[in-house]
């Protein structure tokens, strides 16, 4: 068996910042990094643009240059994070859930090669001739006179800095030159690539005895596309379409070779190689095949001599009609199983991922070595010229693999712990910090939506879990029991109404804030002087579709001129006891006179009826309790950081639902406007509140209210259980999706054939809506999650969301596991660590039966 050193095996023999020397007749490579766009995040229009801009690399190198793109896909594992073990027990316990998790990571390089004017003459022999020189006869043969040339060399690095800008340039994905630490550090490239893994290098022997490749204890096999024959299809587009997602309604664009990356789950890397030969000398090879070809062609039916020179002609006449270049292109993959047991399997998969793309690929083991260092970044010229096909530069670049890993840290202190959906692999995703910075959005603004049985309160269960973590103070308004138990947990502050206590509040009290001193005249400040013009707005039922504008802005100044005069009358009177009834008193006497004095007649206002209906919430009324006393459960909650109302049956009282939530938000402005906590994220969550907002008064001050939060650093989110409530409400356009720039769309698969409506009222793009509409389509039924599409304004992300069983102990919202919580908890007497622990044990017992 021969050996050989690592030393004397390695194809590079020097490097020159930026430029690696190959010992294979000192052939020059600069070396890219590049950053590929995140999977399944492209349009049809992003491949034609990737597709263009590497035709552009393409031409730009000029003939006698080589591409050489790799992609890497080997194996990580999820590391414990140290920086959000320490805060809480769910929290490790959720690191605990995935810590050492395997997921396969992705890098991807780029080798711009300058190589000599003989280069396609090599054969499989004389590839990586170096292999079989002594160390010191490395460079005994002549070295390309071109190589000499210094104009040469400048020109070509010229090129690839232009090449590297380009690609910048392109918005799709980034470029870096690789540098001497990128590359030969302990965990660099080589590192990488020699021992087929991303940690730091041990030392590990290549193997290529009996036929096979070890890479260490990592058995590895070729699969090679070397001709055209090889291909089911005689066109190749821009992209194809991903089976799962696509649909003849909704497609779904992936790349061509989309099936070769993160979809096959044992380590690989793609290389794939685009060889520009002279121009000249690439046209007359062809020209002679065909000759050669028509020297035995018969021109009948079925004659393959005829069939391939008609080919190579078509094939000329292409070239000149679209202006492309003539290459010659090669892919491989190499595979590595690390057990002998899941060997077969492995190359089965890559098998069946080529047929996907419409290749019967070649398992190829006679090539073993110089595919092996040939695939080393800087020595694409180990490539022997019989394993390349010739076709045109726009093929080439379309068949080049185009997707990437998702961009989310894995570690940090902020952003909520979910999944990609390619590999799995935990991800911090930031819904508001990141995009805030990089200006996605404007507002952090939620809505969060689904089909029913979607997860919409799952999420926002762990959404607001993860914020109140790192600071935020929280108020729920819902109608149900969905945060009851995350709530218990933190120990937050639930206030419900009920018939027996309901809510009451007196909102004619003033704070500090609410007013200052005008020559000694009490001067109400307009945010308070709004919530009361808003507030009778809502007691009297007046909407704008109603009456006129002219109409509306009288009525609005009668407010106006009530509520002020109510307080400058108190200060006269000496009277301080401000609330409802007295405001009522006034009111009673003064209305009548501020109508006649300006002469407004009964179909303006009609004061006897506003009497009225005030009357209902003044002593004596039905509701006296709503506005004149203040609730001490209410006024207690200054310094509360969670806050959930139960809003009982309030939601379906038309006239009641509108202003108890109104006044509840009233808390959430308090958060807003404390100095102290400017920095703090203060969220206003509404589960189910609809009703609300089909009151054109609440839309309205909603709208002012968004701009509030904006300006203080607030988070309005807003729930939904019924999707159609988008299309039937009448002022959610104006309001809700105006307002939210995150929207969070769970499953809408019942809602895919009238998707259009809920797109145009969502304002999503096409990439959006091909995101949404692939949710959960292509899951592992090995973990329990479900995928969530972020809608950032114009970006889009699909992630997972998955937790320990610990942490769905707090989220979980059906009725027979939430008993079954329930009755662990009564157990182990509110002890919600022992609680999930056994909910943990029971639910992981149940599932491995």
């Amino acid at each position: 068996m021969d050996t050989l050193s690592l030393m004397d095996a390695f194809p590079i023999y020097g490097y020159e910042s930026p430029i690696l020397v190959s010992k294979e007749k000192g052939c020059l490579c600069i070396p890219l990094e590049l950053k590929l766009p995140e999977i399944f995040s492209l349009d049809k229009n992003d491949y034609a643009k990737f597709n263009r801009l590497f035709a552009n690399i393409i031409t730009t190198l000029g003939e006698n240059t080589l591409v050489h793109k790799q992609d890497l896909f080997l194996t990580d594992r999820y590391k414990l994070d140290k920086t959000r073990v320490d805060k809480d027990f769910f929290e490790l316990e959720d690191e605990l859930h995935f810590v050492n998790r395997p997921f396969l990571k992705h890098r991807c390089f780029l080798g711009l090669h300058l190589v000599p004017k003989n280069y396609f003459k090599c054969n499989p022999l004389s590839a990586n001739g170096y292999l079989k020189k002594s160390k010191n006869g490395l460079f005994d043969g002549p070295i390309p006179k071109e190589y000499l040339d210094t104009t040469v060399l400048e020109t070509f690095r010229l090129k690839a800095m232009a090449i590297n800008q380009l690609i910048n340039e392109s918005e799709l994905l980034t470029s870096t030159i690789s540098n001497f630490d990128h590359l030969f550090e302990k965990d660099g490239y080589y590192s990488n690539y020699l021992e087929a893994t991303f940690e730091e290098g041990s030392g590990v022997d290549i193997d290529f005895e009996n036929a096979t490749l070890f890479n260490g204890k990592k058995q590895g096999q070729f699969f090679t596309l070397e001709n055209l024959d090889q291909f089911d299809t005689e066109a190749i587009f821009d992209h194809s379409y991903y089976g799962k997602y696509h649909s003849d309604e909704h497609p779904f664009p992936i790349g061509n070779l989309f099936s070769l990356g993160f979809k096959i789950p044992y380590e690989h890397i793609i290389n794939q190689y685009i060889y520009l030969p002279p121009k000249d000398a690439g046209v007359n090879n062809l020209k002679k095949r065909a000759k050669r070809l028509n020297k035995y062609a018969n021109n009948r039916k079925g004659d393959k001599n005829s069939i391939y020179r008609n080919q190579i002609h078509q094939f000329e006449q292409n070239l000149i009609e679209e202006h492309q270049e003539l290459v010659y292109y090669h892919l491989n993959v190499l595979g590595y199983s690390e057990h002998s047991d899941d060997f077969g399997m492995m190359c089965n998969t890559i098998k069946s991922a080529f047929k996907k793309i419409g290749v019967h690929v070649k398992t190829n083991s006679v090539d073993r070595k110089n595919l092996f260092f040939g695939g080393i970044l800087g020595n694409g010229v180990g490539i022997s010229s019989e394993l390349y096909s010739p076709m045109s530069s726009k093929m080439a670049a379309s068949l080049l693999y185009s997707e990437g890993g998702y961009k989310n840290p894995v570690h940090g202190l902020h952003g909520l712990r979910m999944i990609d959906r390619a590999t799995h692999k935990p991800l911090l995703v930031s819904l508001y910090r990141e995009p805030e910075k990089n200006h996605w959005i404007f507002n952090r603004g939620m809505l969060i939506a689904s089909g029913s049985g979607g997860g919409k309160t799952y999420f926002a269960n762990a959404y607001l879990y993860a914020e109140y973590r790192e600071g935020a103070e929280v108020i729920i308004l819902e109608n149900g029991n969905s945060y009851d138990k995350l709530t218990a947990y933190l120990k937050g502050f639930t206030i419900e109404h009920n018939d027996d206590r309901p809510f009451s509040f007196n909102p004619f009290v003033l704070d500090e804030q609410d007013y200052h001193m005008n020559q000694d005249n009490l001067q109400l400040g307009e945010h308070k002087l709004t919530q009361l013009i808003v507030l009778l707005q809502l007691i009297l039922g007046h909407e704008k579709t109603k009456r006129s504008t002219s109409s509306s802005i009288i009525h609005q100044t009668i407010f106006e001129r009530l509520i002020n005069g109510y307080y400058q009358n108190s200060e006269v009177t000496d009277n301080s006891n401000f609330g409802f009834n007295s405001f009522y008193s006034y009111c009673a006497d003064a209305l009548p006179l501020l109508l006649s004095e300006h002469k407004i007649n009964t179909d303006t206002f009609d004061c006897n009826t506003a009497l009225m209906i005030l009357g209902n919430y003044a002593e004596g009324g039905p509701r006296e309790y709503l506005l004149n006393s203040k609730d001490e459960r209410i006024s207690k909650l200054t310094g509360e950081r969670w806050i959930y109302f139960k809003l009982g049956n309030l939601i379906d009282n038309q006239q009641l639902f509108p202003i108890i939530s109104f006044l509840l938000m009233d808390v959430f402005n308090k958060k807003l406007k404390d100095p102290k906590k400017l920095s703090i994220n203060k969220i206003l969550n509404v589960d189910e509140a609809w009703n609300l907002f089909d009151n054109e008064i609440m839309a309205q001050y909603l709208n002012a209210q968004s701009r509030m939060a904006r300006k203080y650093g607030g988070q309005p989110i807003f729930i939904s259980q019924k999707v159609d409530d988008f299309i039937t409400s009448k002022h959610i356009g104006k309001t809700l999706v105006v307002n939210s720039h995150i929207k969070v769309l769970l499953d809408m698969a019942e809602y895919s054939n009238s998707f259009d409506d809920i797109q145009e009222i969502l304002g999503l793009n096409a990439k959006q809506k091909q995101m949404v509409l692939s949710l959960n389509k292509d899951t592992s039924e090995k973990r329990k999650y479900r995928e969530i599409a972020i809608c950032w304004k114009e970006k889009v992300g699909v992630y997972g969301l998955e937790t320990s069983y610990s942490t769905k102990c707090l989220f979980e919202t059906n009725p027979n596991e939430k008993a079954l919580i329930n009755s662990l908890l009564e157990k182990n007497k509110n002890d919600w660590k022992k609680t999930a622990l056994d909910y943990k044990e029971l639910t992981t017992k149940n599932e491995s039966l």
